[in-house]
């Protein structure tokens, strides 16, 4: 597995542990562990969401930077894996 490949798996991670913490505050509003859990698993998924954008481009179409051109497609897409 490659470093990028590596990364991807920690926000893919991230961003279900930020989903599941959604859930269940969603049925338990006032639950404040749950809401420790939700920030910093929030705060661990957006760093880990920028140290990939960094490194490798654009998750999505929102992390695009550009004043040139349209740069969305001018990488490997993430789920585009090296040979």
């Amino acid at each position: 597995m490659s470093e990028r490949q590596r990364l991807l798996h920690k926000v893919c991670v991230a961003g279900f542990a930020v989903d599941e913490a959604v859930l269940f505050l969603d049925t338990h509003p006032c639950d404040k562990e749950a809401l420790t859990y939700y920030e910093k698993a929030r705060d661990e998924k957006n760093q880990l969401v920028q140290q990939y954008v960094e490194q490798y481009g654009p998750l999505s179409a929102d992390e695009v930077f550009s004043e040139e051109c349209w740069a969305w497609t001018s990488a490997p897409w993430p789920w585009e894996w090296e040979a």
